[in-house]
């Protein structure tokens, strides 16, 4: 078993908690919107006042957003399909199985920081009557989790390595695009973007590590 691969999800999950509990509580002001609070005022008032807010980068993310779940679908259908045809749960593959547990912490992460108010968004966005939460960037951690976690998953069954290319670099070009979107809308703080990241590799360093053990098993 590669050490790496169990060590590297560890390693960013600690990252990832010393990150919160830092915007959590470092340098906290009231700078946001209708007087809320944010984590690294200074640095991230810089960064909000000089982007300003744009509802088309918004917008275009969605559609990435829309990609991801998308693909989720496509996963969630092969699952499916493969304990109809196999007719046993145990026959299924169990990296589907993995992965569905990753979409289920996901899910959890995505309920649990929408009724945590780390920090709200900086701006009140058009046709919105209150603030959003902020922290972390949920695009980023759908958008990145789910396209990473995809790409591991089809090199294990894509012999065409033409064609994993091509899934692999459309991916890491959606996850980037998702990432500069995000921060160029305006509609998160710097400092959330980041969080969305480092949750995202710290749940995509999981899932290789444990489908990598899985796999050894068979």
């Amino acid at each position: 078993m590669n050490n790496k691969k169990t060590t590297k999800p560890f390693v960013f999950f600690v990252i990832t908690v010393v990150y919160t509990l830092l915007i959590t509580f470092v340098d906290r002001k009231p700078v946001g919107a209708e007087g809320t609070s944010v984590g690294f005022s200074c640095f991230n008032t810089v960064i909000r006042d000089a982007i300003g807010l744009n509802v088309m980068w918004d917008k275009i993310t969605d559609v990435f957003m829309l990609v991801a779940v998308l693909v989720a679908l496509y996963f969630a259908v092969m699952g499916l399909l493969s304990l109809i045809r196999e007719k046993s749960l145990l026959k299924v593959d169990k990296d589907l199985y993995v992965l569905a547990g990753i979409y289920v912490v996901i899910a959890i992460l995505y309920v649990a920081f929408s009724k945590i108010p780390i920090n709200y968004r900086p701006f009140l966005s058009p046709g919105e009557t209150e603030l959003e939460t902020s922290f972390p960037s949920t695009h980023v951690l759908v958008v990145g989790t789910i396209l990473s976690t995809a790409v591991i998953n089809l090199k294990k069954k894509i012999e065409n390595q033409k064609l994993i290319k091509i899934i692999t670099y459309v991916s890491v070009f959606i996850i980037v695009m998702t990432v500069i979107g995000r921060l160029l809308s305006g509609v998160h703080w710097f400092t959330d973007i980041v969080g969305g990241v480092l949750m995202f590799l710290t749940l995509t360093a999981a899932y290789a590590s444990v489908a990598d053990r899985v796999s050894s098993k068979d």
